[in-house]
Parts: structure tokens; C-alpha cells; sequence
């Protein structure tokens, strides 16, 4: 099923041949300034020229090529750019209230259609129940198994299978570079910040997805940034020994997928996720739609009469009347969209091999990525757990548009304590499960003749003995002989000439 994202409501209405009121403004400076040049000079022809040449370069610069706004962020990196404290660079920060709540995902792609759209509807509840903003965060980071080997306990007789067993874990995360994905829920404070998490609480769990607020310790963890110095340069950051690269989605596809982030989600890379949503007021937003489509109807109108088409101002003027009766229907609700990634690396070559990684991904799912050149630092700011979305880079989706947006679509690693290793996901992150915790404990292996069953099942009967598992095997064709042999366990033979019958 398909969902639509509404082209970009907020239009600038041309006033006179074809230009806005701030760029007629300018283009009013620009004359000015060059009359002075070459009327009130005293000096050649050749002289005055040239001396024009350069203020209206600038000016068409700030008239046509937004010129305007790079010139306010190279000011920003200008006054930044030197080496920065840590606790300054975040002292601002610090000073919001948030509450922060740890969401585990679940594998939304093995759903049924039906499930899927019951998750989208629920999602698309949450969105339209929130009047504050939230930012939900996906953040990479090292895969700690050390606590779920340290706590198993092994029989004396299986502890060089252990060893064997741990130190190809241990090999297999090291050689895949495999990361563990945390994903957290940020609610900073609007009015009462406890109501707002219950809010949040409660629809969440109505999601099934298991939730629960970090605690002080946790949240001072991952608010922690490695290194004592920050150095803002207009492509990258340099914090401690880590580089940081800031990328955002400058523009979306007209039809997006269910759970389309997913791809984002469980692609691989050394990277966080950071998606800010802020609903718009009910009352402003009525005006601003209305205002907009005035402005489009307004342009449209002077383009026919002469007799200039333009398909991009009829669409987005349809995408804004169709919002606007939505709205006034109470069907939907419009939300500012921020989606921000931070490429993270060691050194600047893997840094660049992690962005074009990235870019790719982002332009696989047809949205446009940009380098937050010359505002890596507020770009940093916004991916940080604070719900602060300092770089304001920003597109208004409807609630529906919204409810394809849904981030938790891919477990990542969770161990039960008795648990055994029975694989690795799509992601790379080993499963650990507890197969007798379950409801069903119940399993089969499927695999084409030669496709490792046979292989699969003895290697899962080693791992249970080691967890001191009571295991019996039904064994005609006598297979399992050497195994049985190699964990001295007792071998019962059924024949019309055994000793041994069952026992009804």
C-alpha cells in the first residue's frame, strides 16, 4: 500500500516579472547601487563597468541562488570553527528538560498485510494524539555480548566446547564488524512533561512494542561524547578521535511504502538516525494553508493570462487544496518532518566510503541527501537526545503521509540469559533466544537435500548440553552415533532383537 507525501505547502508568490518581494528588494539594491557606480564616478567607461560587474554578481547571488542563506552559515562556521570544550558545545543542552524512552523494534516485514495496516493505523493514532513535538533516535554503537557469556554456566565436561563456541562469536562480531542499533523516543518538555510520557507510554504499548524510560545513569551514557574537544570544520566535525559528517533529507518521494525507513533502519554503516516530527497548531495552520493557497491560485491565475504553463505550481496548488479539505474535514493533521543522519568514523577516508554509503541508500529510496556543509555543528546538536532540531531543515506531511514513517521495523540484539545462539538476522545480529520461554516450543528446519539440516540440528544439540539441557533424539538411520559418542551419552537401540523395548 502505497502512502502519499503532499508536495511542500510553504510557497513564496511572485510579485513582478517572476520574483519574489525579498528578491525584488534585492534586485532594488543591486540598481541602486550600480547607478551610483556608474553614474556618480568620474572615470572611463571601461573603469565603471568593471566597478559594476562585481556588487551585481553578488546580487544575483542573493536574488536567484540563495546566496543569502550560505552567507548566514559560513558566518555561523566563521564564529565557530575554532577548537570547542565539550561541556560548552553542549551546555545549552543540557539545560532541556526531556524524558527519554528505550523502544524495542520488532520485525515489521515478517507481518501479514493486515498486520502491517493495523501498525500503520496505530502509528497514524499516535501522530494525530500528540500536540507536542518528539524525536525518535536510532543510535549505533559496539555489540556487548560479554555479559551474556559471562553468565552462562557450563559443566565441567563441555567447557572446552564453550571456549570453542565463545571464541567464534566472539571472531564472527569482530570479523563482520557487527553493530548493535538502540532505538530511544525523545519527548522534550511543552507544558507537563510527565503527562506527555504517559501519553507517549500508552501508545506506544498500544503499538505492541516493549518500552520502558531509561534511567538517569543510562541517559548521562548516552548523552556522553567521547573526547574532550570538538573541531568544527564545514564538511565534518572532529570529536576526539571520531569524525562526524551530518547528512539530511532535502526532499522525499511523492509515494512512499509502509515502513519505508527500514531500509535506512538495517542498511549497514556507523551511523545514528534522527527523526524529529513537530505538529503543527490547529488554528495557525488553518491560516497559513489558506494564505499559501491564495498566493498559488494568485500566481496561477497571472501565469494563464499569459499564457505560461507551469505543472509544478498546479500541482503543488492541488496538493495544498487537498490538504487544506482534509484538514477541515478532520481527517488529517499537519506535522514538520526533519530526518537527519550522522555518518560516524575513525578517520576521513572510512568517513567518506560511510557518506557515499549513505547517500546511496537515501537516493535508493529516491530521497534527496544534502551535507549539512557549514552547520555540521548544529546538524550534530540536532541528532543528540535532547528533541532539539536545531538545523530546522524541515517538510510538512500529513498524518497519513506520516504513518509510512513508522522507524521500529527491525529487531536488533536482545539475548534471553538461558538463551542459545541459533543464528543471525538480516542485520547480522545474533539471535539468543530461549526457545522454552516461549509459548510453543516448538521448531522445524527446512532446507533443500544437502542444505545442512542434519549439520544445523547437531550443532544446536551441542549448544543446548552446554546450557545442561536434556536432549533425546529419535535416530533411525543411526547419524547421530558419533555425537552421542563425543558427549558420552547413553545409546538405547530399538530392533525386534534389542534388549530394550518402549514402554507403552
Amino acid at each position: 500500500m502505497g502512502y502519499e507525501i503532499p508536495s511542500q505547502l510553504e510557497y513564496k508568490e511572485k510579485i513582478m516579472f517572476n520574483l519574489t518581494f525579498k528578491q525584488l528588494i534585492y534586485a532594488f539594491i543591486v540598481f541602486f547601487i550600480d547607478f551610483c557606480l556608474f553614474f556618480k564616478i568620474n572615470a572611463s567607461i571601461q573603469v565603471r563597468v568593471i566597478l559594476i560587474v562585481f556588487p551585481t554578481l553578488i546580487g544575483a547571488g542573493f536574488i536567484f541562488f540563495n546566496l543569502e542563506k550560505y552567507a548566514v552559515n559560513i558566518y555561523h562556521w566563521f564564529i565557530t570553527q575554532r577548537k570547542r570544550d565539550i561541556n560548552s558545545f553542549t551546555k545549552d543542552l543540557r539545560k532541556r528538560e526531556v524524558s527519554v524512552l528505550k523502544v524495542q523494534p520488532i520485525n515489521f516485514h515478517i507481518k501479514t498485510r493486515d498486520e502491517k495496516e493495523t501498525i500503520s493505523r496505530q502509528f497514524l493514532k499516535f501522530m494525530n494524539a500528540i500536540d507536542f513535538p518528539i524525536q525518535i533516535l536510532m543510535k549505533t554503537k559496539e555489540l556487548e555480548i560479554d555479559d551474556y557469556l559471562d553468565n552462562i554456566e557450563v559443566p565441567e565436561n563441555y567447557q572446552e566446547l564453550f571456549e570453542d563456541n565463545q571464541k567464534f562469536i566472539k571472531e564472527l562480531i569482530e570479523n563482520e564488524n557487527v553493530k548493535d542499533r538502540v532505538f530511544y523516543l525523545i519527548i522534550p518538555k511543552k507544558d507537563n512533561l510527565e503527562i506527555q510520557e504517559e501519553i507517549c507510554l500508552d501508545w506506544v504499548k498500544s503499538l505492541n512494542l516493549k518500552v520502558n524510560k531509561i534511567s538517569k545513569t543510562e541517559f548521562e551514557s548516552l548523552t556522553q561524547i567521547n573526547g574532550k574537544e570538538i573541531i568544527n570544520k564545514p564538511s565534518y566535525l572532529n570529536v576526539g578521535e571520531e569524525f562526524h559528517r551530518i547528512i539530511y533529507a532535502h526532499g522525499y518521494p511523492r509515494i512512499v511504502e509502509q515502513g519505508f525507513l527500514d531500509r535506512i533502519v538495517s542498511s549497514i554503516g556507523n551511523f545514528d538516525f534522527s527523526l524529529h516530527i513537530e505538529p503543527y497548531e490547529v488554528e495557525t495552520m488553518m491560516v497559513n494553508i489558506n494564505k499559501e493557497l491564495q498566493k498559488q491560485k494568485a500566481d496561477l491565475y497571472s501565469m494563464g493570462l499569459k499564457g505560461i504553463i507551469n505543472p509544478s505550481l498546479e500541482i503543488q496548488y492541488n496538493d495544498t487544496r487537498r490538504v487544506l479539505e482534509e484538514l477541515q474535514k478532520g481527517n488529517n493533521k499537519l506535522f514538520n518532518v526533519s530526518l537527519y543522519i550522522d555518518c560516524k568514523a575513525n578517520d576521513l577516508k572510512e568517513l567518506e566510503v560511510v557518506t557515499r554509503k549513505t547517500e546511496a541508500m537515501l537516493n535508493s529510496l529516491m530521497i534527496i541527501p544534502r551535507k549539512a556543509t557549514f552547520q555540521m555543528d548544529k546538524g550534530l546538536k540536532s541528532i543528540m537526545p535532547y528533541g532539539f532540531n536545531q538545523l530546522k531543515i524541515t517538510r510538512n506531511v500529513t498524518s497519513k503521509g506520516l504513518s509510512a514513517f513508522f522507524p521500529f521495523t527491525s529487531p536488533f540484539f536482545e539475548s534471553d540469559s538461558q538463551g542459545i545462539w541459533l543464528g543471525v538476522n538480516k542485520n547480522g545480529i545474533p539471535i539468543i533466544k530461549d526457545i522454552f520461554e516461549l509459548s510453543n516450543p516448538n521448531g522445524v528446519i527446512l532446507a533443500q537435500s544437502g542444505g545442512g539440516k542434519s549439520f544445523f540440528a547437531k550443532l544446536l544439540i551441542s549448544r543446548y548440553l552446554m546450557n545442561q539441557t536434556k536432549v533425546i533424539v529419535i535416530d533411525p538411520q543411526g547419524e547421530y552415533k558419533a555425537l552421542v559418542k563425543k558427549f558420552d551419552g547413553q545409546r538405547i537401540d530399538l530392533s525386534r532383537t534389542s534388549k530394550t523395548i518402549i514402554n507403552p
